[in-house]
């Protein structure tokens, strides 16, 4: 079993990402690091999360298909 990636953990491996940008934010006195750090920790969340949206639809839509095609083949071979 492969290990998954969740919420919690990945807000724990961003942690030091946020403190960098708090520490950057203090000494420069601009707010570019906190938009740096939003944007590094938003962006690989954003393409998981819509990369297993992606996978679930395209699994769904495959499974009607496939329901579809058996429907199709049971009623040529067996027609009324």
């Amino acid at each position: 079993m492969r290990p998954r990636i969740t919420l919690v953990n990945y807000l724990l491996l961003s942690l030091p990402i946020w403190a960098l940008a708090l520490v950057a934010g203090k000494l420069t006195h601009t707010s570019l690091p906190y938009n740096v750090w939003a944007l590094l920790w938003a962006a690989p969340m954003g393409l998981y999360l819509a990369a297993r949206w992606i996978y679930f639809l395209v699994t769904l839509i495959w499974a009607i298909l496939i329901e579809i095609v058996k429907a199709v083949r049971k009623r040529i071979a067996r027609p009324d």
